[in-house]
Parts: structure tokens; sequence; C-alpha cells
């Protein structure tokens, strides 16, 4: 039973399929913290993997996160992805975040009306929205599943625990060649 991985939504347009989106991951500006997050889900058993990792403007890894769950849908889990990246974030006392997924249906509804997005979600993505007013500044941004691949490996180290697993200033070995491609100094800061 292998993982699918669905991070877009199933209707993708001909302008998405040619998209010059960014291929790799870019820093945030000074003083913002960047919150990637994904999730992978398994459609078998409804398992899902959180994952979350936050780094700083000089591509320092500040902390990232693994949290096994259940979702009843791909976009379900990638909403849970959001919100723990704002609890991360929010418990690290960040205060300027830019958040980072590959759902597009997730970033489009946090970036409207979460109303008017999936009412199977309208939960979770009422409680990111609580979330939101706890920071200074928390912008939402789609980022291409080839820029986010930090987060997508966090996810499916998720995927094969049994409980959450935290990393703060020092990457799991299992993650730094992700990191080293995206800028990370090497060796890491501590």
């Amino acid at each position: 039973m292998e993982a699918v991985k669905l991070s877009r939504s199933p209707h993708i347009t001909a302008n998405e399929r040619t998209s010059t989106s960014p291929i790799c991951w870019n820093p945030p500006n000074v003083g913002i913290i960047k919150v990637n997050v994904d999730a992978s889900w398994n459609h078998n058993n409804c398992r899902a993997g959180i994952g979350v990792i936050l780094r700083d403007s000089c591509c320092n890894f500040i902390a990232a996160k693994a949290i096994p769950s259940t979702a009843s849908s791909a976009l379900e889990a990638e909403a849970q992805a959001v919100l723990h990246g704002c609890e991360l974030a929010h418990a690290l006392a960040c205060t300027s975040v830019i958040i980072e997924s590959d759902s597009r249906g997730i970033i489009q509804c946090l970036n409207g009306d979460i109303a008017r997005g999936a009412w199977a979600i309208y939960p979770i993505l009422n409680r990111i929205r609580e979330q939101q007013t706890l920071f200074h500044s928390c912008r939402w941004s789609w980022i291409s599943r080839v820029a986010n691949e930090a987060a997508d490996l966090v996810a499916s180290l998720a995927m094969a625990r049994m409980s959450n697993e935290v990393w703060v200033h020092r990457p799991p070995s299992s993650l730094t060649h992700v990191l080293n491609k995206d800028g990370l100094p090497c060796p890491p800061h501590v």
C-alpha cells in the first residue's frame, strides 16, 4: 500500500501545466520566517503524514515537525499541514511568516473567502484563520511541488512514524541533502 501524494486539484488547467513557477526553494526576506508544509495521504487507510519545515532568510534551518495523522481526503491532509505549520511557527515565537504549500486549492481558499471553499474542511480552514491572527504578518503562498521537496520529505517521514517528531536547530540527517540543495549553510548553524 503505497502512499498517494496528491497536492494539486485534480482539475489542472493547461495554464497550470505550463506554469513557469520556480523549481527551487527561495528564502524569505530578512525578518520573515518561511514555513513550508506538505502532506502525504494514503486513500486505502486514510493515513496521512504531515510535514512542516521552518527556515529563515539565510536559509538556516529553524525547525521541522513530522506528524502522523488521519484524513478523509488529500485536501483535508493538506489543510492539516497548513494548520500544523501555523501552530509550530507560533510555538516558536515567529511573528512574520509566509506559509507555503503546494496545494493550490488550500492556498486559494485562504487567500479568498474560506466559506466558498470545500465545506468538508471548513472547520480546519477556520482554525487556520484564527491562528493567522496570532502573527504580526502572515501570508499564504503557493509553491510548486518540486520546490517544496523538503516539506514533502518530512511528510513522507511522518507516514512511517507512530508519533510526532520535532527537530529544532538541527535537521534530521535524512533531510540535509534536500536542505543543502535549497541553500542551507553546511554545516548548519546552531
